[in-house]
């Protein structure tokens, strides 16, 4: 009896233990099953294997470092963002899609002194505990639903090649293009060079920045030159493709709703574009210069200081809320608002917040330093920005990216800048075949 009782627990153990393994593993190997189905489709409608399978057979697609390069001249590599171009770099090993910005979106110093986390241009980029950092960030769409962080790069670099990075920073989403991977896509053979000044991401050991001029050479900077900024992201992993075959006509897109920023604005004749939008307004800013009888007006700055005084009679202030606003038809819904009038130079060691913490209330104003800029064909036109507080110089923007000082009596070009409410656009898409118009 004794033997037949140790049997049969033998018996019910083995049972249970067997029901035991069945059940785990069985669960094991459904849920495996399922999260493999489900993989399978986000492959399949993902944007990194569309690219995969168009350029199966591409010469300037090439793995480096076990991550798909585009290389060389690519001219299949256009992905659209928050109606910003981009320029597709790489996809990593899972399946996320490093871009860069097409043009430069603003012109600044690095700093002196600065490694890439402390330096102007990652406050600018990105949000940080310090004011008015994150300009970039706070504009663009939906961040957090189509970007994940990018790896900034932080090695110093004596020598620009191919080596990968070792010291990596995962805490942003937006950052600058490393000298590994500027060597990796061609250097200034690549598709990257478009004529203008911009900043790479790395430092020498000496503390000096990498940069690449307008003719696409590499040499280095003490951090005080202004030139152009040119972002970085990340696309995330696996994330649908939308439309689009790669080409500058028909660029890749992920997003399922459209962007206010950046979009296109008609007003009477005129295109617009929204450059910045805040809690109940827009700030636009004119997608040409200002004409008179079809001719690009030049008009000097003011005779007097770098302070927008639209009450000065010969200033470029006066005329813009004056003689240009009364021929609006619109000039009632526009609205008057504070905007950034301050200066930028070695006196506050190019710290941009002195560009912008000086405000002046009025309809009708000018960009500034570390705006956002969407369009890189103009140049040579007056910002609201002065090289000291209320002195008699100003800087333009030039196309080349890199910013040049004139004095106020000086003239250039205008490009306008205005606030709407938001709830005022209604029609159209925003985009340059199919504008926003107001109600």
């Amino acid at each position: 009896m004794r033997r037949l009782s140790i049997q049969k627990i033998f018996c019910i153990v083995s049972i249970l233990f067997i029901l035991g393994c069945s059940l785990f593993y069985g669960t094991r190997f459904v849920k495996l099953y399922l999260k493999n189905e489900n993989e399978k489709v986000i492959e399949k409608n993902s944007l990194a294997k569309v690219i995969r399978e168009n350029n199966d057979d591409n010469n300037n697609f090439k793995e480096i470092n076990n991550q798909m390069y585009f290389i060389n001249k690519a001219d299949n590599n256009y992905l659209m963002y928050s109606n910003i171009l981009w320029r597709i770099i790489k996809i990593n090993d899972d399946n996320s899609i490093v871009a860069i910005s097409n043009n430069s979106l603003t012109s600044l110093a690095y700093g002196l002194k600065f490694d890439y986390l402390d330096s102007y241009v990652n406050k600018w980029l990105n949000q940080t505990s310090d004011e008015y950092s994150g300009i970039l960030e706070k504009q663009l769409n939906n961040t957090s639903t189509y970007l994940q962080k990018t790896s900034t790069c932080l090695d110093k670099v004596n020598k620009v090649d191919n080596t990968p990075c070792k010291d990596v920073n995962n805490n942003y989403y937006f950052s600058l293009l490393s000298t590994s991977d500027f060597a990796n896509i061609g250097s200034k053979n690549s598709y990257v060079i478009n004529n203008e000044y911009f900043y790479l991401g790395n430092t020498n050991d000496d503390g000096q920045i990498w940069y690449i001029t307008d003719e696409g050479k590499l040499t280095l900077s003490n951090g005080s030159t202004i030139m152009g900024i040119r972002p970085v992201i990340t696309i995330r992993a696996n994330i649908d493709y939308i439309s689009g075959d790669g080409s500058i006509d028909k660029p890749y897109i992920t997003e399922n709703e459209n962007s206010l920023f950046g979009s296109y604005v008609k007003l009477d004749n005129t295109m617009w574009r929204i450059y910045q939008v805040n809690d109940d307004e827009v700030r636009l800013v004119m997608n040409d210069y200002l004409k008179v009888n079809n001719q690009n007006l030049t008009y000097i700055y003011s005779n007097t200081s770098s302070y927008h005084d639209d009450y000065k009679i010969n200033s470029i202030a006066y005329y813009l809320n004056h003689d240009f606003l009364n021929k609006l038809s619109y000039k009632n819904k526009i609205k008057e608002v504070l905007w950034t009038n301050g200066y930028y130079g070695e006196d506050s060691n190019y710290d941009y917040k002195t560009a912008i913490s000086s405000t002046v209330n009025t309809k009708v104003a000018l960009v500034s330093i570390a705006d956002i800029r969407l369009n890189n064909s103009l140049n040579n036109y007056f910002t609201m920005t002065g090289t000291t507080d209320k002195g008699v110089t100003m800087y333009t923007i030039e196309s080349n990216q890199k910013v040049y000082t004139k004095n106020i009596r000086s003239k250039a070009n205008v490009v306008p800048a205005i606030s709407l409410d938001k709830n005022l656009l209604v029609n159209g898409k925003g985009t340059i075949g199919e504008p926003y118009e107001m109600e």
